[in-house]
């Protein structure tokens, strides 16, 4: 109750204490009276209920709009070299889920958490962690595979990252329709995009035959038609479409 409420309250006791009438009579009066009151200091606050809906509905509204951004992926990014680790990015370049594609690349997502990172910062942090240095001493078939609206931009932080600088990582780009295709046929990005440049010259080979192929084991295959630029670091990517074709040699 406010103080003006209280005031206007204790006025009306007194009055009444000073007319001359039975208790009874007083205390109807004044309950009716004090009824009325109540509902006057009420009133501010019935209206306001409306206002105070809409606000609640605008931030509701806001936030799940802010969840959807966040959340929603927009870019994916493949990290193969026999453990297969795949990442999908928000707008914000922001890791929303990372998966094993394979056996190996699920052991290693138990060390380590990288959601809700920045995307290079999580591969850094991947590619540095110890279960997959042990990979990295004896397979050098570093390759990074991006689809995104914003490949250009996604690839240049990796240039400049020490995947890069420091390990050659190679660095493919691959087209958002190719994302969808490697999740039905259970491969990751990077290691999809092998098999269908592989298959595109031996039309033998099979989709099981390469999701258990380590990457060096495809690049070695498709070394037999390509030049395979196994050492070329990302400031050297690929297109998805570029291949230098050479003959089979036996």
């Amino acid at each position: 109750m406010s103080w003006e409420v209280t005031v206007l309250s204790n006025r009306i006791k007194d009055a009444f204490e000073q007319i001359h009438a039975t208790e009874q009579m007083k205390d109807t009066a004044y309950s009716c009276l004090q009824k009325r009151i109540d509902g006057r200091a009420k009133r501010p606050l019935l209206r306001l209920r409306p206002l105070a809906a809409v606000c609640l509905l605008l931030f509701l509204f806001a936030g799940s709009g802010s969840w959807y951004l966040w959340t929603k992926p927009v870019s994916y990014l493949s990290v193969d070299i026999n453990p297969s680790v795949e990442l999908s990015l928000n707008r914000f370049n922001r890791v929303t889920s990372a998966e094993g594609k394979n056996r190996d690349g699920i052991l290693i997502l138990q060390d380590i958490t990288l959601k809700g990172r920045n995307y290079i910062d999580a591969v850094e942090l991947l590619v540095e962690s110890d279960s997959m240095q042990a990979y990295l001493k004896n397979d050098p078939s570093l390759t990074f595979t991006v689809a995104s609206p914003r490949a250009g931009e996604l690839l240049e932080g990796l240039e400049n990252s020490v995947v890069s600088t420091e390990y050659k990582g190679t660095c493919r780009q691959a087209d958002m329709e190719s994302v969808h295709i490697a999740h039905e046929c259970g491969m990751s990005l990077g290691k999809y995009q092998a098999y269908v440049r592989l298959s595109g010259y031996d039309k033998t080979v099979t989709q099981e035959e390469c999701r258990k192929m380590t990457m060096h084991q495809l690049l070695d295959r498709l070394s037999e038609y390509e030049d395979i630029d196994g050492g070329t670091p990302c400031d050297g990517h690929q297109g998805e479409n570029s291949r230098h074709k050479k003959g089979r040699g036996h």
